[in-house]
């Protein structure tokens, strides 16, 4: 026997090898691993687009999309996705209604489950039929499976939270709860069919309502139009009639989308969008959970990098003692901040590209505070900052040898009366310093001034630019000052199949421009809360690196001066509170 493989050793491998290219070959030939397998538009209604890694935003076209791809949704517009595999139903597809962002946030093999991140708006995914490969929905605080149901999904924000609404209305659908940082906070509950159920984000994402049951006339003339023609697709076994649909979408008025309801009962048709995309409609960013900040007037997606400059962390703060307690501190370079009210001055020594300390608003008789000459916001060289007033009027007449005017100057929600001699300027400050508000100049002129007139500061609400990277993908979004920032999407796991385990800083508190890094599980992270004048903060920090507190306090609200931190932030091997020290 050892002979015969001896002398046929080499016919037996080429042998071997012309087998294993033959079966390849019938592979592909049947579609074994096809490449046609993923995700697509099949129908568009209206103004949509794509907009690609490359930050190039063009009409829907027939191609397969991609991770990284953000589908807009125009005013009065819809489209149709479809998640095609080797085992999976023809009759299965998602509908994005109007005013809708997606973005595709995983990779849509045919082989697994595929997620889409649903920035805002609504969707209906009808996944009735059993697929091999479904689609799971993220929204920013839950994932919400679809196979082998019907159901509808939206996200929407306020000034305050955030909702998360899903209507099941065929099947059970899985609903995971995620805070903002990508951790689990529940186990995953189960909402069966004919249920809705609402997750409100405030202090953290929980249910407000679950497994309650559908009132159809809450859904809107889109909604049922759609659900009509997936119950002409599925037949008897959908749960309400086409009659019982129909009397509903009959009460409903305010039929905006233009579409008949003849029109809907239709399974979906291959279209392609026209050249004509309304950009108008677009919505670019997610808005922020507890402030809404205005959309960036250019949205970066995967793959872009933004020219915005990332923040750098200060270096490792030295390492003090007192008593039994380890302070920390920072060395690094230090600037004077010589604050003058009424030609008293006082001096501050302030850490570079901290914040100084503000006085409280001078009183002093025959005066009125206007504001600050300066900002005591990112103190990256020495400045002088000076206190304006303005003259109280009295109540004395004037004498008709000089005009005088009164000017009424309105600052935010403060005013005060100033008088002006008839030809002359108004003594008013070229520079405010309002937290929170950039000062943008005064909305009349203050020269000449020949009758009473009311002059108004010009605030703008400061906003900050934060840098999200997730994998080699870079996103940017905008903040108020002191504001939330929600993620552009959250990943499930990174190019390297590595776990998300969450952000490398807070999402909230943004009080200067910030990157936040998405972090994997690609080695072991420790979680460490910082509790700064009562507030908690988390981060994530890869093992044995040094932490970065989610800002430098200056004093707390008692006006106590901040010493530092009560542990090292070096060298983090476990999960660590720390603690800003004062004194």
């Amino acid at each position: 026997m050892k002979d015969f493989l001896r002398n046929f050793k080499v016919p037996i491998i080429l042998g071997g090898c012309a087998v294993i290219a033959i079966i390849a070959t019938l592979i592909v030939v049947t579609g074994g691993f096809s490449s046609d397998y993923g995700l697509y538009i099949t129908s568009v209604y209206g103004s949509v687009s794509v907009t690609n890694s490359d930050n190039v935003t063009a009409p829907v076209s027939g191609d397969i999309l991609k991770n990284g791809d953000v589908i807009t949704i125009g005013e009065k517009s819809s489209c149709t996705l479809a998640y095609k595999g080797k085992k999976n139903s023809e009759k299965n597809y998602l509908v994005a209604d109007a005013n809708t962002q997606l973005v595709i946030s995983s990779e849509f093999n045919g082989k697994s489950d595929g997620e889409i991140f649903l920035r805002n708006g609504s969707v209906i995914a009808n996944f009735a039929d059993k697929d091999h490969s479904s689609i799971k929905l993220r929204t920013a605080d839950s994932l919400i499976t679809t196979a082998e149901s019907v159901s509808k999904i939206s996200y929407s924000t306020n000034e305050f939270m955030s909702y998360t609404d899903l209507y099941t209305f065929m099947g059970s659908s899985e609903i995971q709860l995620y805070d903002a940082l990508g951790n689990p906070v529940n186990n995953a509950e189960l909402q069966i069919q004919k249920k809705w159920g609402r997750v409100v984000s405030e202090d953290g994402p929980s249910f407000e309502a679950l497994n309650l049951d559908i009132d159809l006339n809450e859904l809107t003339a889109f909604d049922l139009k759609t659900l009509l023609t997936i119950a002409a697709i599925i037949g008897e076994d959908f749960p309400y009639t086409a009659a019982e649909l129909k009397a509903v979408y009959d009460t409903k008025s305010d039929d905006s989308d233009g579409i008949s309801v003849d029109e809907q009962v239709t399974e979906p048709t291959e279209t392609t969008a026209s050249d004509g995309i309304d950009n108008s409609d677009m919505i670019q960013t997610a808005e922020p959970v507890v402030t809404t900040a205005p959309p960036p007037t250019e949205t970066t997606l995967p793959g872009h990098t933004t020219t915005a400059a990332p923040v750098v962390t200060t270096a490792p703060p030295a390492t003090t003692t007192e008593s039994t307690t380890t302070v920390t501190a920072s060395n690094n370079t230090y600037h004077t901040v010589t604050i003058i009210i009424d030609s008293e001055e006082t001096i501050q020594e302030v850490l570079h590209g901290q914040n100084a300390e503000k006085p409280a608003d001078p009183d002093i008789e025959g005066l009125t505070f206007i504001g600050w000459d300066g900002s005591f916001e990112n103190v990256t060289e020495d400045r002088i900052i000076k206190a304006m007033f303005s003259e109280i009027i009295s109540d004395e007449t004037t004498t008709n040898e000089t005009l005088m005017h009164t000017v009424t100057v309105v600052i935010g929600n403060k005013s005060n009366t100033i008088l002006v001699e008839h030809g002359k300027s108004a003594d008013l400050p070229t520079t405010l310093n309002i937290e929170g508000y950039i000062f943008k100049g005064w909305d009349k002129e203050y020269t000449n001034i020949t009758s009473d007139i009311t002059i108004t500061a010009i605030l703008e609400r400061a906003v900050h630019t934060v840098t999200f990277v997730i994998g080699s993908d870079t996103f940017t979004v905008e903040a108020d000052h002191g504001g939330s920032v929600i993620p552009p999407y959250i990943p499930s796991v990174d190019n390297d199949g590595n776990r998300f385990v969450g952000w490398d800083r807070q999402l909230d508190n943004i009080i200067m421009d910030t990157t936040i890094t998405a972090v994997f599980a690609d080695s072991n992270y420790h979680t460490v809360t910082f509790i700064i004048d009562g507030q908690f903060y988390s981060v994530k920090v890869k093992d044995g690196e040094t932490a970065a507190p989610p800002y430098w306090p200056i004093t707390d609200s008692n006006g106590n001066k901040f010493l530092g931190w009560d542990k090292s932030l070096e060298n983090i091997t476990s999960d660590i509170t720390i603690t800003a020290y004062y004194g």
